[in-house]
């Protein structure tokens, strides 16, 4: 729901302000699917409310489940399409949310890449995906957020910090920093910006290789931001901020899982003790590159123990109703 809009219609009907509030509670609540559920304010506002306020900017278009995974095909206002995941890790739940209505970066893993790119989201549109599940967990809740979804979040930067602030915001959805990370491709400057904010956000990066050539192969925004600036960046923001900074690696069959690329994220590490790697087998989208086989990973991670590098493997939830990284596209459902 655009706030804004609400308190403008609110303040031309000479409503009292308080009204602003408890609407934005029932809102961020998630109790409520419609305005005339809401019990504790006059019937006439309440429809009055229903013919000028749009509750919700994305609509369920379908959705699909597999064990610990559900992916939702959301509908915007103009017919554009988004996807969004629900994983339970038992302890906890994740919503996985989308910052774009497709992504300009066209990683050749990446199936939302081959979309090509429609718009940024609206702040409304971030939000109201996990005000979405929400809904549909009632009365749990979503308590953590990963910005892994459809797009590259640093390129919808403004809309992003207006969502976080709403994300992270007692008075709404009240999701705490630090069960918040955001991953970029390596927008370098963006990365740097990002570590003045001093948040206790996370961050993570996709890296997927150490190699400049091979890196720009697979990813053609390191042709702008090579490796030298990435890794300066990052350097920047441990120092800035001393967090820790995750480098996501997805390993592909005989092109980043050999020897040498250990050599490579030696390099790149540094032996800075807050760069920690974590690996993902690739996931496979139609047309796209090989995962690594069980016994390269093997190999590869044996390699691993024998160096400074910080690792761990990561869970991946939802490949069978394409919900993994790397295999949001909304061909998938729509």
């Amino acid at each position: 729901m655009d706030l804004d809009i609400l308190n403008s219609w609110l303040t031309k009907n000479n409503l009292p302000k308080y009204r602003f509030s408890q609407i934005c509670k029932n809102y961020f609540s998630a109790k409520y699917s419609q305005f005339d559920q809401m019990t504790d304010l006059p019937q006439a506002l309440r429809s009055q409310l229903d013919q000028n306020i749009k509750l919700s900017s994305v609509k369920e278009e379908n959705l699909i489940s597999s064990p610990h995974t559900q992916k939702a095909l959301l509908r915007l206002f103009d017919n554009k399409l988004i996807e969004t995941v629900l994983m339970d890790y038992g302890d906890w739940l994740t919503a996985c949310i989308s910052s774009q209505v497709g992504c300009p970066l066209g990683c050749t893993f990446c199936a939302t890449g081959k979309m090509g790119f429609s718009r940024n989201l609206t702040s409304e549109e971030i939000i109201d995906q996990i005000i979405y599940w929400n809904q549909k967990l009632y009365p749990k809740y979503i308590g953590r957020l990963v910005f892994m979804g459809m797009g590259e979040p640093f390129l919808n930067w403004d809309n992003l910090l207006i969502s976080i602030d709403t994300i992270n915001n007692r008075n709404g959805l009240n999701i705490g920093a630090r069960k918040i990370s955001i991953s970029t491709a390596g927008i370098a400057d963006k990365i740097i910006q990002f570590a003045d904010l001093k948040t206790q956000i996370n961050l993570a990066v996709s890296l997927h290789s150490a190699n400049q050539q091979n890196r720009q192969k697979i990813m053609p925004i390191a042709k702008k931001y090579s490796l030298e600036e990435l890794k300066k960046a990052s350097q920047y923001f441990t120092q800035t901020t001393n967090r820790q900074i995750f480098f996501e690696y997805a390993l592909i069959d005989g092109f980043n899982d050999s020897t040498k690329d250990i050599e490579h994220l030696k390099d790149f590490f540094s032996n800075n003790h807050l760069f920690y790697l974590n690996l993902i087998p690739l996931n496979p989208v139609k047309g796209g590159l090989v995962p690594s086989p069980t016994s390269s990973i093997k190999h590869f991670t044996q390699l691993l123990d024998r160096t400074n590098i910080n690792y761990s493997i990561r869970r991946s939830f939802g490949q069978s109703i394409g919900a993994a990284c790397g295999q949001l596209a909304t061909q998938h459902l729509g």
